[in-house]
């Protein structure tokens, strides 16, 4: 059970690496095009680039955060470990670059079409708050984990 379990981890573990592949390569390749149609407001043109720019790059940190988070999954895994204690640090760096991120990539959509709106939803503090319960679970299952091989 516990190896068909590990070998199910290890298969969604490289599906996700393969969406985060094509999620980022599409997300670039859509901003690449926006680039070109954005309509720049001479007065706001600083704050639109800022806004575009920090949008994209949060895209490719959480992206590295979900990344890191898997290696980590995949390094663990070879010592026999399945709850690794930096992965709970992963979680929490990546529950704080999702709210950056949400403020971005909502704030962008206007700064494309020139309206210098700074936009947010109930969705840049509902999910960084689940990942940080996770991340706190993850913590406890680490300390479980570690307590239980030292009782062996």
């Amino acid at each position: 059970m516990k190896e068909k379990t590990i070998r199910t981890i290890k298969g969604i573990s490289i599906a996700v690496l393969v969406t985060i592949a094509i999620e980022t390569g599409l997300d670039t390749y859509f901003w690449s095009e926006r680039w070109q149609n954005v309509e720049w407001n001479e007065e706001i043109i600083g704050w639109q680039r800022r806004i575009i720019i920090s949008n994209i790059a949060t895209t490719y940190l959480l992206a590295a955060v979900m990344v890191t988070f898997i290696i980590n999954i995949f390094r663990g895994l070879k010592k026999g470990v399945i709850f690794s204690r930096c992965n709970t640090i992963v979680i929490f760096i990546g529950a704080a670059i999702y709210v950056l991120y949400s403020f971005y990539a909502y704030t962008a959509l206007d700064a494309a079409i020139g309206r210098h709106v700074n936009s947010i939803d109930t969705d840049i503090f509902i999910y960084p708050l689940l990942i940080i319960i996770l991340g706190l679970l993850h913590k406890l299952a680490v300390e479980a984990s570690e307590e239980n091989n030292l009782t062996i």
